[in-house]
């Protein structure tokens, strides 16, 4: 496949763990250059990846937020399209991921040792990627039932072919000040927003609301966002939700959409 001219973000899935539409776990991957940066890879992650016309050969890095299995079960069968592939995580998540790996398939991930680059990641630190030397990666805690949890900011510096692009993935959590912190000033914040209050849901300790995430981005001062992770419902009641704690641009995308970050 060709490189594209255009920096995108493909919503691979949007829901929560018990998904509307089978297979529709929360997913997201960056299309940057030759680059294809995952985020989180759930059990239909193949299905999903089909269904956007992109084959797994062509995944390059591959970023979990937590080790629960609606954001990673699905990872192991890269192993099986071999390439060289980056695996990021701060050290507990990355920790968990190898043992998934060895329960589901013994000894084989040290056959292939070659082709995997395990990438940690740490709190407070800004870290260029590996062979993307124009994007940084930082992280910041979740509050996520006392799991290890993190969201993630990837930075893209200005360069001759793209101007910069601050791009925060919350993946689960509860509202949290270290979010807001790691989002301030972003151009787009991709967070989860399980529940819609608006229809009579009640938010668990764990998950955000739709409202809450409008709060949080107004607090954070981001220009666009994005609510992933719902659980079903009209996709209007979240927009209107967070819109009414949010001044700026409120997107609830459907699986397999994608937004254009920078051309």
């Amino acid at each position: 496949m060709p490189p594209s001219t255009t920096t995108e973000l493909i919503f691979l899935g949007i829901g929560a763990i018990r998904p509307a539409i089978p297979g529709d776990h929360t997913a997201l991957l960056i299309r940057h250059g030759q680059a294809h940066i995952l985020l989180d890879a759930g059990p239909a992650i193949f299905m999903q990846l089909d269904r956007a016309g992109i084959s797994p050969d062509d995944v390059s890095h591959v970023y979990f937020s937590h080790q629960h299995g609606d954001h990673t079960l699905g990872s192991p069968i890269f192993m099986f399209y071999h390439r060289r592939r980056t695996y990021m995580a701060a050290p507990p998540v990355l920790a968990a991921w190898e043992n998934l790996l060895e329960v589901v398939y013994p000894g084989f991930a040290e056959s292939i040792d070659d082709e995997m680059l395990l990438h940690p990641l740490f709190l407070q630190r800004s870290q260029p990627l590996p062979d993307l030397p124009d994007v940084t990666a930082r992280l910041a805690p979740n509050d996520h039932s006392g799991l290890p949890a993190y969201a993630l900011r990837l930075d893209f510096a200005a360069t001759e072919t793209h101007p910069s692009f601050s791009l925060v993935y919350s993946g689960d959590t509860a509202p949290t000040q270290s979010l807001i912190e790691l989002a301030q000033g972003a151009d787009l914040l991709v967070h989860e927003a399980t529940f819609a209050e608006t229809l009579g849901m009640t938010p668990a300790s764990m998950h955000t609301s739709a409202r809450q995430a409008g709060a949080l981005a107004q607090a954070a001062g981001v220009q666009t966002l994005a609510l992933v992770h719902r659980l079903a419902g009209e996709r209007d009641v979240w927009i209107r939700e967070a819109g009414e704690q949010f001044e700026g641009r409120v997107l609830a995308p459907l699986a397999g959409e994608s937004l254009a970050l920078f051309v």
